[in-house]
């Protein structure tokens, strides 16, 4: 894989009928890359989940409006506020005047905080609500673990779709445009590494508790798991796995704490 000297936009990857990927490739100092995505919901109401990181907004932009006119967006699911998730909204919403926000009380709360988006462009979704887009069902999701308590995945129950937000997210030697060119010693030490630093209170959450909440994405069966920060996965069982598997063990021998620090400077 090559290596990443700037973050850079990827070439948007149709993954089945409805659903397309736009990857984002942001290097980690001294520790490889890691994957930014937003995705795209084709169909009767097209949705945009995430909006990407703000310093690649024309390349952001770019990928989207090759995979739809922005005006033809009805909705932007807002996973969490982080920059890496919401960077482009205020420019989206500009150029998606039909488009409104699906977040939840604290989203919308931290979004005014923030000075970004439009209040009256928000559909604030209640916990546990199901939403109906184009004709399909999204169930929210709370990920197994996550980086911000406003945190919404989902599960799109037409396609099987689990997404996940921040959760399975992993560090990885350069750009990835299929999981299957990574390693799953690779794969491991990425989860565990990146898990490390975006929660690393996850180390000491109850074993049990972490378990139970495993199995039950893992009962859902999804056909395909979306993170924002992995490439598009099948198998919920390995990446489930390998986050059990790494409870308490802390930061991978290659995550150093320097680069730990730098790390966290960038994302700060």
């Amino acid at each position: 894989m090559p290596q990443d000297t700037a973050p850079h936009q990827q070439a948007a990857q149709r993954i089945n009928d409805h659903w397309t990927v736009l990857p984002t490739s942001f290097p980690v100092p001294g520790m490889g890359s890691l994957p930014v995505n937003a995705f795209v919901l084709a169909g009767a109401e097209p949705m945009l989940v995430d909006t990407g990181l703000a310093m690649l907004s024309d390349d952001l932009f770019g990928a989207l409006s090759a995979v739809i006119d922005p005006e033809e967006l009805r909705w932007i699911w807002l996973s969490h506020t982080d920059a890496d998730h919401i960077g482009n909204l205020d420019r989206i919403l500009q150029a998606a005047p039909k488009a409104r926000v699906l977040t939840n009380f604290l989203g919308a709360g931290k979004m005014g905080m923030m000075g970004v988006g439009d209040i009256e462009r928000v559909r604030v979704l209640a916990p546990g609500e199901v939403v109906e887009i184009g004709g399909r069902r999204l169930r929210q999701v709370r990920p197994p673990y996550y980086d911000a308590p406003e945190t919404m995945g989902f599960f799109d129950e037409t396609d099987r779709v689990l997404f996940a937000a921040d959760a399975f997210g992993a560090l990885l030697p350069g750009p990835v445009s299929d999981i299957a060119e990574v390693s799953e010693a690779t794969l491991r030490d990425g989860l565990v590494g990146w898990s490390s630093i975006d929660a690393p209170w996850l180390a000491q959450i109850d074993r049990d508790a972490l378990g139970r909440t495993l199995s039950a994405l893992e009962r859902m069966d999804p056909a395909l798991v979306f993170s924002g920060h992995l490439p598009v996965a099948q198998d919920i069982g390995a990446l489930a796995g390998h986050v059990a598997a790494a409870y308490g063990h802390g930061a991978t021998a290659a995550v150093t704490a320097e680069g730990k620090a730098a790390a966290a400077a960038v994302f700060e």
